[in-house]
């Protein structure tokens, strides 16, 4: 599972993963960090996603109400 970890994160606004082709594959919002049941299970539609790099972009809220984005690449492998 492919989560948000960390300390001093008041919420986490949005995760989003897309493929290669710049599809959007996973889409939660509003979760909790440290949460594995919120994070991506390398599924797509309820089916193994193929082995490749997927980008993700997220949003979250520290405690002291600042707000960052991440981007990055995440690699699935099968």
């Amino acid at each position: 599972v492919f989560m948000v970890r960390g300390t001093g994160l008041f919420r986490v606004n949005s995760m989003r993963i897309f493929n290669r082709w710049g599809q959007m594959v996973f889409e939660k919002r509003n979760i909790q960090a440290n949460n594995p049941s919120d994070g991506w299970n390398g599924r797509i539609n309820s089916q193994k996603a193929t082995s490749d790099a997927y980008v993700y972009v997220i949003e979250v809220i520290c405690t002291n109400n600042q707000v960052f984005k991440y981007t990055g690449t995440v690699t699935l492998v099968n």
